[in-house]
């Protein structure tokens, strides 16, 4: 099942034109004592939702950066992402949210199967299109980490270094040293992944893990 990214005009128009949120720099609530409903399979309006996202979705490239050496201050969760996906809720469980994350990390599961297939087999364009796919999910749903380092392994796999400036991005790399760049970011986009995870897992006041298991 592909699941792709939310419709940034739909989720748009209706949020509050007044209302502004920074990137969420706070720990996630306090769990609450009601259980979190379970889940649904998700329908076709789910699927549609994490169809891959415009440019208008995509957070500034001042908020996808690297993640900077003290974690503490490492923003995991776009707030304001966060803020429109809940608006789409029919009610105050917010089980179509819910789902959508659920199946966004059942989605990011199966990627990095594939990526790390596709990094066997020396495949730099099957690297880049399943880093530019899992970027525009992760964009969906805020989830900046995720989505920085997939833009790089997007660019890595097209060649280019996602580290040069748009006008010198044209000079190509070895595919030697792409697959050499791209290894640790493997490693780092799961770990990243698995932080996200957990943050919404408690956003969302899940039991137990496995409420969102993949």
């Amino acid at each position: 099942m592909s699941f792709r990214s939310i419709d940034p005009t739909t989720m748009r128009a209706r949020s509050p034109p007044s209302y502004h949120d920074d990137v969420a720099k706070r720990p996630p609530p306090s769990p609450s004592n009601n259980k979190a409903p379970p889940q649904r399979k998700l329908d076709a309006r789910s699927r549609s939702l994490l169809d891959e996202p415009s440019p208008k979705a995509t957070p500034s490239p001042g908020v996808v950066a690297e993640p900077p050496a003290d974690s503490s201050t490492k923003v995991i969760i776009d707030s304001e992402m966060l803020r429109q996906l809940r608006e789409l809720d029919d009610d105050d469980t917010h089980e179509f949210s819910r789902d959508l994350v659920h199946g966004y990390f059942k989605q990011a599961e199966t990627t990095f199967s594939e990526m790390d297939a596709a990094f066997v087999a020396r495949d730099l364009e099957q690297l880049s299109h399943h880093g530019h796919f899992l970027k525009g999910s992760s964009a969906t749903l805020g989830i900046i980490q995720v989505q920085g380092i997939c833009e790089k392994i997007q660019h890595l796999g097209q060649r280019t270094d996602p580290d040069k400036k748009a006008e010198v991005k044209e000079a190509k790399i070895s595919p030697e040293e792409a697959l050499l760049r791209i290894k640790p970011l493997l490693a780092r986009v799961k770990v990243e992944c698995a932080e996200a995870k957990k943050w919404l897992m408690n956003y969302y006041d899940a039991p137990d893990a496995g409420s969102f298991k993949v």
